[in-house]
């Protein structure tokens, strides 16, 4: 089967960039309830008009059990020939959903090889809609 690039939107990866986990007891995936609290946004950089970024400070905890915090970085390539309506809605409604499903491999990847001090933590699919806050630089200040 023949694939084609799609030559509009192109996905150059995830990049983790900090992971903070705090285990604080057993956890048994059927048995707690994992809150996630996530706000992706997105940059611009001014040196590469054709590129932008989604970063994403995802928040994960269950009461009694783990605190766990990562910082990733999605790198997307758009072509230059496209309209300024069509690059919002490939950020707004495409962008993060589909990054988010390297970070949430990553995540069930680290938690399974953790040996017997945590079980495996498995993030169910998560839907997000609404527009991305624009944000001055990867360190996520927001814009002015």
């Amino acid at each position: 089967m023949e694939t084609k690039e799609q030559p509009q939107l192109a996905f150059q990866g995830v990049d983790i960039l900090s992971v903070k986990f705090n285990i604080l007891g057993t956890f048994t995936n059927v048995e707690k309830n994992v809150k996630i609290d996530c706000t992706p946004k997105v940059f611009y950089p001014k040196e590469h008009p054709e590129q932008f970024n989604i970063i994403a400070d995802l928040e994960l905890n269950c009461d009694g059990c783990f605190e766990l915090s990562v910082k990733a970085v999605g790198v997307f390539n758009l072509s230059q020939d496209i309209t300024e309506e069509l690059k919002r809605r490939f950020v707004n409604a495409n962008a993060f959903a589909i990054m988010f499903p390297y970070i949430r491999a990553f995540i069930t990847t680290l938690s399974s090889n953790m040996g017997n001090s945590i079980g495996r933590i498995v993030i169910p699919p998560q839907f997000f809609n609404g527009e991305l806050e624009e944000i001055d630089n990867l360190e996520g200040q927001e814009s002015q």
